[in-house]
Protein backbone atom coordinates (compact mmCIF):
# COMPACT_ATOMS: atom_id res chain seq x y z
CA UNK A 1 0.00 0.00 0.00
CA UNK A 2 1.23 3.51 -0.82
CA UNK A 3 2.18 5.92 1.93
CA UNK A 4 -1.21 7.02 3.20
CA UNK A 5 0.07 10.39 4.34
CA UNK A 6 1.18 11.51 0.88
CA UNK A 7 -0.69 14.25 -0.94
CA UNK A 8 -2.00 12.73 -4.20
CA UNK A 9 -0.90 14.43 -7.41
CA UNK A 10 -3.61 16.48 -9.11
CA UNK A 11 -4.49 17.82 -12.53
CA UNK A 12 -6.57 20.63 -13.97
CA UNK A 13 -9.45 19.68 -16.26
CA UNK A 14 -12.09 21.68 -18.08
CA UNK A 15 -15.66 20.43 -18.22
CA UNK A 16 -18.84 22.00 -19.53
CA UNK A 17 -19.56 23.15 -15.97
CA UNK A 18 -16.19 24.83 -15.34
CA UNK A 19 -12.58 24.23 -14.32
CA UNK A 20 -11.89 21.49 -11.79
CA UNK A 21 -8.79 20.28 -9.97
CA UNK A 22 -8.99 16.50 -9.58
CA UNK A 23 -6.59 13.73 -8.57
CA UNK A 24 -4.42 12.36 -11.38
CA UNK A 25 -4.99 8.80 -10.17
CA UNK A 26 -8.66 7.94 -9.69
CA UNK A 27 -7.72 5.32 -7.07
CA UNK A 28 -6.54 8.17 -4.82
CA UNK A 29 -9.75 10.17 -4.97
CA UNK A 30 -11.13 11.44 -1.67
CA UNK A 31 -14.22 9.48 -0.54
CA UNK A 32 -15.94 12.82 0.09
CA UNK A 33 -15.66 14.01 -3.52
CA UNK A 34 -18.35 13.32 -6.12
CA UNK A 35 -18.30 13.60 -9.89
CA UNK A 36 -20.36 15.89 -12.06
CA UNK A 37 -23.96 14.86 -12.74
CA UNK A 38 -25.35 13.94 -16.12
CA UNK A 39 -27.09 16.99 -17.55
CA UNK A 40 -30.74 16.65 -18.50
CA UNK A 41 -30.90 17.18 -22.31
CA UNK A 42 -32.48 20.52 -23.25
CA UNK A 43 -35.08 18.83 -25.44
CA UNK A 44 -36.40 16.84 -22.47
CA UNK A 45 -37.25 19.95 -20.43
CA UNK A 46 -40.12 22.13 -21.56
CA UNK A 47 -40.74 23.63 -18.10
CA UNK A 48 -38.63 24.66 -15.09
CA UNK A 49 -38.03 21.75 -12.72
CA UNK A 50 -38.96 23.85 -9.67
CA UNK A 51 -41.56 26.48 -10.60
CA UNK A 52 -42.90 24.90 -13.83
CA UNK A 53 -42.43 28.09 -15.86
CA UNK A 54 -42.53 27.22 -19.54
CA UNK A 55 -39.30 27.76 -21.46
CA UNK A 56 -39.41 29.94 -24.53
CA UNK A 57 -37.62 32.69 -26.41
CA UNK A 58 -37.44 34.96 -23.34
CA UNK A 59 -37.14 32.21 -20.69
CA UNK A 60 -33.86 30.37 -21.05
CA UNK A 61 -32.86 26.99 -19.67
CA UNK A 62 -30.14 26.78 -17.02
CA UNK A 63 -28.48 23.61 -15.73
CA UNK A 64 -27.71 23.25 -12.03
CA UNK A 65 -24.10 22.05 -11.69
CA UNK A 66 -25.01 20.09 -8.56
CA UNK A 67 -27.95 18.03 -9.81
CA UNK A 68 -27.85 18.50 -13.60
CA UNK A 69 -31.54 19.34 -13.88
CA UNK A 70 -32.91 22.32 -15.83
CA UNK A 71 -34.39 25.45 -14.30
CA UNK A 72 -35.37 28.99 -15.20
CA UNK A 73 -33.01 31.81 -14.24
CA UNK A 74 -35.04 32.71 -11.13
CA UNK A 75 -34.75 29.17 -9.77
CA UNK A 76 -31.08 28.67 -10.71
CA UNK A 77 -29.41 32.04 -10.37
CA UNK A 78 -27.15 31.50 -7.34
CA UNK A 79 -23.45 30.79 -7.76
CA UNK A 80 -21.69 28.85 -5.02
CA UNK A 81 -18.35 27.19 -4.46
CA UNK A 82 -18.62 23.40 -4.56
CA UNK A 83 -15.39 21.93 -3.18
CA UNK A 84 -17.06 18.54 -3.05
CA UNK A 85 -17.05 18.56 -6.85
CA UNK A 86 -13.57 20.15 -7.08
CA UNK A 87 -14.63 23.30 -8.96
CA UNK A 88 -12.14 26.16 -8.85
CA UNK A 89 -14.73 28.94 -9.16
CA UNK A 90 -18.33 29.32 -7.94
CA UNK A 91 -20.82 27.67 -10.29
CA UNK A 92 -24.56 27.91 -10.92
CA UNK A 93 -26.70 26.08 -8.37
CA UNK A 94 -30.47 25.71 -8.19
CA UNK A 95 -32.61 26.66 -5.19
CA UNK A 96 -33.23 22.97 -4.48
CA UNK A 97 -29.52 22.16 -4.17
CA UNK A 98 -28.24 25.36 -2.52
CA UNK A 99 -29.00 24.33 1.11
CA UNK A 100 -27.22 20.98 0.65
CA UNK A 101 -24.21 22.68 -0.95
CA UNK A 102 -23.90 25.16 1.92
CA UNK A 103 -24.05 22.32 4.45
CA UNK A 104 -21.43 20.30 2.56
CA UNK A 105 -19.18 23.36 2.38
CA UNK A 106 -19.18 23.55 6.17
CA UNK A 107 -17.71 20.07 6.21
CA UNK A 108 -14.95 20.94 3.75
CA UNK A 109 -14.15 24.27 5.41
CA UNK A 110 -14.23 23.13 9.05
CA UNK A 111 -14.61 19.42 9.78
CA UNK A 112 -12.11 18.17 7.19
CA UNK A 113 -9.38 20.43 8.59
CA UNK A 114 -10.17 19.20 12.11
CA UNK A 115 -9.81 15.57 10.99
CA UNK A 116 -6.47 16.03 9.24
CA UNK A 117 -5.08 17.94 12.24
CA UNK A 118 -5.85 14.97 14.47
CA UNK A 119 -6.59 14.56 18.19
CA UNK A 120 -5.49 12.41 21.13
CA UNK A 121 -7.67 9.60 22.51
CA UNK A 122 -7.79 6.59 24.75
CA UNK A 123 -8.12 3.40 22.73
CA UNK A 124 -10.10 0.28 23.56
CA UNK A 125 -9.70 -2.73 21.28
CA UNK A 126 -8.80 -6.45 21.20
CA UNK A 127 -6.02 -7.39 23.63
CA UNK A 128 -3.97 -8.98 20.87
CA UNK A 129 -3.71 -5.74 18.89
CA UNK A 130 -3.33 -2.89 21.35
CA UNK A 131 -0.07 -2.24 23.18
CA UNK A 132 -1.37 -2.02 26.73
CA UNK A 133 1.68 -0.03 27.88
CA UNK A 134 0.71 2.82 25.57
CA UNK A 135 -2.95 3.53 26.25
CA UNK A 136 -3.20 6.81 24.37
CA UNK A 137 -2.79 7.53 20.67
CA UNK A 138 -3.26 10.28 18.16
CA UNK A 139 -5.78 9.69 15.42
CA UNK A 140 -5.94 11.74 12.25
CA UNK A 141 -7.23 11.57 8.70
CA UNK A 142 -4.65 11.03 5.97
CA UNK A 143 -3.95 13.83 3.49
CA UNK A 144 -5.80 11.95 0.73
CA UNK A 145 -8.81 11.64 3.10
CA UNK A 146 -9.02 7.86 2.63
CA UNK A 147 -7.52 6.48 5.85
CA UNK A 148 -7.59 6.93 9.60
CA UNK A 149 -4.03 6.85 10.92
CA UNK A 150 -3.31 5.71 14.48
CA UNK A 151 -0.04 7.05 15.91
CA UNK A 152 0.91 5.35 19.18
CA UNK A 153 -0.81 1.99 18.74
CA UNK A 154 -0.11 -1.12 16.71
CA UNK A 155 -3.04 -0.68 14.36
CA UNK A 156 -2.71 -0.41 10.62
CA UNK A 157 -4.32 2.60 8.88
CA UNK A 158 -8.05 2.04 8.54
CA UNK A 159 -9.69 2.82 5.21
CA UNK A 160 -12.71 5.09 5.66
CA UNK A 161 -14.71 2.99 3.20
CA UNK A 162 -14.31 -0.07 5.45
CA UNK A 163 -16.14 1.53 8.38
CA UNK A 164 -19.54 -0.14 8.51
CA UNK A 165 -21.13 1.37 11.61
CA UNK A 166 -20.25 4.44 13.65
CA UNK A 167 -21.82 5.15 17.05
CA UNK A 168 -21.24 8.46 18.80
CA UNK A 169 -21.80 8.57 22.58
CA UNK A 170 -22.63 11.70 24.55
CA UNK A 171 -23.10 12.56 28.19
CA UNK A 172 -26.92 12.80 28.58
CA UNK A 173 -26.50 15.90 30.76
CA UNK A 174 -25.16 17.81 27.74
CA UNK A 175 -28.43 17.55 25.80
CA UNK A 176 -29.38 21.15 26.56
CA UNK A 177 -26.10 22.68 25.34
CA UNK A 178 -27.42 23.52 21.89
CA UNK A 179 -24.82 26.15 20.96
CA UNK A 180 -22.03 23.56 20.80
CA UNK A 181 -22.94 20.30 18.99
CA UNK A 182 -19.73 18.63 20.21
CA UNK A 183 -20.46 19.34 23.89
CA UNK A 184 -20.65 16.19 25.99
CA UNK A 185 -19.24 13.81 23.38
CA UNK A 186 -17.30 11.15 25.28
CA UNK A 187 -16.39 8.43 22.78
CA UNK A 188 -17.11 6.80 19.46
CA UNK A 189 -17.42 3.14 18.46
CA UNK A 190 -16.18 2.11 15.02
CA UNK A 191 -17.24 -1.20 13.53
CA UNK A 192 -15.11 -2.03 10.50
CA UNK A 193 -13.70 -4.78 8.32
CA UNK A 194 -10.35 -5.24 6.64
CA UNK A 195 -9.93 -6.24 2.99
CA UNK A 196 -8.40 -9.55 4.03
CA UNK A 197 -11.32 -10.46 6.29
CA UNK A 198 -15.09 -10.06 6.34
CA UNK A 199 -15.19 -10.50 10.11
CA UNK A 200 -16.13 -7.16 11.72
CA UNK A 201 -13.95 -5.59 14.41
CA UNK A 202 -14.83 -2.84 16.85
CA UNK A 203 -12.67 -0.17 18.44
CA UNK A 204 -13.59 2.66 20.76
CA UNK A 205 -11.93 6.07 20.81
CA UNK A 206 -12.55 7.91 24.09
CA UNK A 207 -11.74 11.54 24.79
CA UNK A 208 -8.97 12.42 27.23
CA UNK A 209 -10.09 13.52 30.69
CA UNK A 210 -8.49 16.98 30.48
CA UNK A 211 -10.60 20.02 29.50
CA UNK A 212 -8.65 21.25 26.47
CA UNK A 213 -7.86 17.77 25.13
CA UNK A 214 -11.45 16.71 25.74
CA UNK A 215 -12.77 19.64 23.73
CA UNK A 216 -10.40 18.96 20.83
CA UNK A 217 -11.24 15.26 20.91
CA UNK A 218 -14.99 15.86 21.00
CA UNK A 219 -14.77 18.19 18.01
CA UNK A 220 -12.71 15.58 16.15
CA UNK A 221 -15.23 12.82 16.86
CA UNK A 222 -18.10 15.04 15.70
CA UNK A 223 -16.16 15.75 12.49
CA UNK A 224 -15.63 12.00 11.99
CA UNK A 225 -19.38 11.43 12.29
CA UNK A 226 -19.97 14.07 9.61
CA UNK A 227 -17.32 12.43 7.42
CA UNK A 228 -19.03 9.05 7.79
CA UNK A 229 -22.36 10.55 6.72
CA UNK A 230 -20.72 12.36 3.80
CA UNK A 231 -18.96 9.22 2.60
CA UNK A 232 -22.11 7.11 2.98
CA UNK A 233 -24.09 9.57 0.84
CA UNK A 234 -21.64 9.06 -2.02
CA UNK A 235 -23.04 5.59 -2.61
CA UNK A 236 -26.32 7.27 -3.59
CA UNK A 237 -24.75 9.90 -5.83
CA UNK A 238 -24.42 10.07 -9.58
CA UNK A 239 -20.72 9.42 -10.09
Amino acid sequence: MECVNDQPSKKLIRSKSGLRIVVANEDQRSPFVIGEPQWTPDKEATHCTKCSTKFGFTTRRHHCRRCGQIYCSSCCDEKLEIPRMCFIDPVRVCLNCAPAVLEENKFFECHLKTLTNGATFMLEKEESIIDRENETLQCKLSQDHRYLIFDGAKIAPLEIGNIRILRLHKDPHSAFIVEDPSAGITCIDLEYTRHESNVPSILRLSTINEPQQQKIGASWLLALQQAFKMQACNYQQYD
